[in-house]
């Protein structure tokens, strides 16, 4: 759970906001193209960048800065209020599919000419859109882009800090960076699980919103391919919402499960944040995460209904909470909209009450955690392994008073001299000597399953 005290600072610092600062105009921009830029509205700029990437933004009178890096804000004299922001761990539902990728327009270089891409390079994510809306430091890349995209973008939230609603502080953080259609708005809401609307939408006419800098691009299609005979200039426009705009409040927020933006064929975007003090995003929801003590083994399972760039899981185990061991590790689905179930088994548990946990890595990275849960294994329960066997086997036991082996057909095989180590609580068997199948292992008069080999 993230700590929320300094975002309660920040709301004491600028308690003379009011909400009706809910949707809120970004009227200047720090960003890093060559080593450190400042670019605003009431003068708009023309950039030729390779890469850039959000510092800080300006609402009102406040600059807040991204968490990008500070130490280059406060080396320039920039006075700030520290933020952190990160890009939204975006889905994307049928794309437009005349939609662009844009990147900056000296990225791999450029030599003027009929073609607006050359020299051609690749892109850099190829056709995995949603590599263009998360790169760069805390994902705000403002040097990459998709034009045109139309469709809609799905992210997960996964819980809210109250105490951010209807403070005046920015939440989301939405761009806008190419031509548009005034006839036509962008949609942004917040849904419940099933899809009903939390709240209320609110409809955008980017239009409205001030240009705070206009970069130069070259354009690719989702193939690759150049997408534009000429390398363009487009405008650069930020939106930052509370989130009281987009109707929650104390009493439904509990109830947002997604943050949904509908866009329109005319929609270009590099990004949409969100204030990690604010919310906490996952990049994977949670439907189920159990652990369950089967036949002295634990099975752990789950379900997951959206995966956002997930190359794979990790399932560990802890014997007090604190201290925890890998048990096992399963790729991931990448990116999908669906249901996807999974398991493993612990086939060594621990005796008496243990606890697992999920770690989820994206393709940066990036770790989230999951809840822990308990599960609880009787102190008597063995432990047999390896299983399969070849060899030789180990079991530990609190008791080995009635102890047998017997073949699948019921025949006991087992003889004292097949003993090779023996201690209080464990016997290590000798397996040589048996054909490979499967055999009964009886302990205390409960069987468990040995497979030879």
């Amino acid at each position: 759970m993230k700590s929320h005290t300094g975002k309660s600072l920040i709301a004491l610092f600028i308690c003379c906001l009011s909400m009706a600062n809910a949707q809120m105009n970004v009227t200047r921009i720090i960003t890093d193209h060559n080593n450190f830029s400042i670019c605003n509205s009431t003068s708009v700029q023309e950039q030729l960048v390779v890469k850039q990437n959000l510092l800080a933004f300006q609402t009102g009178n406040m600059v807040w800065s991204t968490g990008v890096d500070n130490v280059k804000l406060t080396n320039n004299l920039i006075s700030f209020v520290p933020t952190i922001f990160n890009a939204l761990p975006a889905s994307v539902g049928s794309p437009n599919p005349n939609a662009v990728i844009g990147v900056g327009k000296m990225f791999g270089g450029f030599v003027n000419g009929s073609n607006g891409c050359n020299p051609v390079v690749p892109v850099p994510f190829g056709s995995n859109l949603t590599s263009y809306l998360t790169d760069g430091p805390n994902g705000l890349d403002l040097s990459t882009a998709i034009f045109n995209i139309g469709g809609s973008v799905l992210y997960t939230v996964s819980t809210f800090d109250p105490s951010s609603i209807g403070d005046g502080i920015p939440d989301i953080l939405v761009t806008q960076t190419g031509d548009l259609n005034s006839t036509v708005w962008d949609q942004f809401r917040f849904t419940d699980g099933s899809g009903n609307t939390i709240g209320n939408a609110v409809s955008v006419n980017f239009t409205t919103v001030p240009v705070v800098a206009r970069p130069h691009w070259k354009f690719y299609t989702l193939q690759g391919a150049c997408g534009g005979s000429t390398a363009g200039t487009r405008d650069l426009r930020l939106l930052a919402l509370d989130f009281s705009s987009l109707g929650i409040t104390a009493s439904n927020y509990l109830q947002v499960k997604r943050f949904v933006h509908q866009l329109t064929p005319n929609t270009d975007m590099a990004f949409v944040a969100y204030n990690t003090i604010s919310a906490t995003i996952l990049p994977i929801t949670l439907v189920d995460f159990k652990a369950e003590v089967f036949n002295d083994q634990v099975e752990i399972s789950w379900i997951s209904a959206v995966e956002i760039n997930n190359d794979y899981f990790t399932v560990q185990r802890s014997k007090d909470g604190q201290n925890w061991e890998d048990v096992s590790e399963i790729d991931g689905h990448g990116t999908v909209n669906q249901e996807a179930n999974y398991s493993i088994i612990d086939t060594r548990p621990l005796a008496g009450v243990s606890y697992y946990r999920l770690i989820q890595t994206d393709f940066d990275g990036t770790k989230t955690f999951s809840n822990i849960v308990a599960v609880e294994r009787e102190i008597n329960a063995i432990e047999i392994f390896p299983n399969p066997a070849s060899n030789s086997v180990t079991v530990l036991a609190e008791s080995f008073e009635d102890f047998q082996l017997v073949n699948a057909i019921g025949q006991s095989v087992f003889d004292q001299t097949m003993i090779i180590n023996e201690g209080k609580n464990v016997r290590q068997i000798d397996l040589s000597s048996l054909p490979n199948g499967f055999y009964l292992l009886y302990v205390e008069g409960k069987a468990h399953s040995l497979i030879v080999e």
